[in-house]
């Protein structure tokens, strides 16, 4: 898509945005755009379409006259952020502050309130000293200052982290100096039920949580995946499939990562920032239901829809495809194994190296 609308759209997924300096200018862009889908083929669903609008949202901002300024919802949950209530929560807190404080000048001097909480054997007053500094540096999280534009030309970063009460995820880029900068935050709180899963259960769900959420900036697109739980390295990143130990919940988890183009590392709790006092500090119990799920379901739509759209204009259809295949010696014997099972020892062929992605 991003192809194909080259110089005439900004392209994000399925998503298509036509701009003007004028009406005139506007429409001539619009036409030149329609031009173009006809001619590979595409259509549009005249109910999805907004059109002569002055004010829209894309990808978490607001489009106006004026350019783009941040869509206010995606730092709410910031906002929101209850103070602290025990050590451990304002020491998560505090991660994420110093995560960002090579941007926020005299950070020790700002800090110093809450850092005297955390004293060995002191006692735990909250006071209104606490409250100013924590306010501040809540502002400064979700300031210009620390938050970027998306742009899909830039290297996508997903952090996810769970705690015992929430799941909490960022999009970041990665911007030319190597530092981070935030595109989006989100949290929410774990079920009943979900607050009683597994450790890595809950991580798992973390990271689907992020994936699903941030869906319209990561499908389609090569991004990396953070976390701070070992083992997840293992079951989500693994290219020789999924181990047959995990368990039921993180192998389904598993299977819904791959419809998209991610590689996983291993960061610590102290240095992921935003996703992990995300989890730990969030204000309501919104109830998610199976929201993963239905995010899976909007992805298989999606790419239902991108798939019609390519072989509607390809130049052979899969029966071609499957036609050559057969008569293909190596394919055929390929088939042969991806049903039957590969052979023992080492390959006869150089090409089954990839063996692991044929199915």
């Amino acid at each position: 898509m991003d192809t194909m609308l080259a110089g005439l759209a900004d392209v994000a997924a399925d998503d298509i945005v036509v701009g003007g300096s004028n009406e005139r200018t506007h429409l001539e862009n619009l036409c030149a755009v329609f031009t173009r889908l006809r001619e590979y083929g595409f259509k549009v669903r005249k109910e999805k379409c907004s059109f002569m609008q002055r004010e829209i949202k894309y990808l978490g901002h607001i489009m106006d006259v004026n350019g783009l300024r941040p869509d206010p919802a995606k730092i709410d949950v910031i906002a929101r952020m209850p103070a602290p209530r025990q050590p451990s929560e304002l020491r998560s807190f505090l991660g994420a502050v110093n995560y960002y404080g090579k941007f926020v000048p005299q950070m020790r001097n700002l800090r110093y309130p809450l850092d005297e909480l955390l004293k060995k054997d002191g006692p735990w007053r909250w006071n209104i000293e606490c409250e100013r500094a924590f306010d501040m540096f809540k502002r400064i999280l979700s300031s210009e200052l620390l938050l970027t534009h998306y742009d899909p030309k830039k290297e996508i970063i997903v952090a996810a982290d769970a705690s015992s009460v929430g799941v909490g995820a960022t999009i970041s880029h990665r911007m030319d100096d190597g530092s981070l900068k935030v595109v989006q935050h989100a949290a929410r709180a774990l079920t009943k039920t979900e607050a009683k899963y597994s450790q890595p259960d809950r991580e798992g769900l973390a990271v689907i949580y992020a994936v699903t959420k941030f869906h319209r900036m990561l499908f389609g697109r090569k991004f990396t995946l953070q976390t701070d739980h070992v083992p997840l390295i293992r079951i989500f990143g693994s290219r020789s499939g999924i181990p047959v130990y995990t368990a039921n919940r993180l192998q389904r988890r598993a299977l819904t990562l791959l419809r998209y183009d991610f590689s996983i590392e291993y960061v610590p709790t102290d240095k992921i920032g935003n996703a992990d006092v995300l989890s730990r500090l969030i204000t309501e119990h919104e109830q998610p239901g199976e929201d993963y799920v239905i995010a899976s379901l909007e992805v298989e739509t999606d790419m239902d829809a991108i798939l019609e759209g390519i072989t509607g204009v390809m130049p052979l259809s899969f029966e071609d495809v499957v036609e050559t295949t057969r008569s293909d010696p190596l394919l055929r014997e390929v088939a042969r194994y991806v049903k039957q099972g590969w052979p023992r020892g080492p390959l006869k062929h150089e090409r089954f190296a990839g063996k692991e992605r044929v199915s």
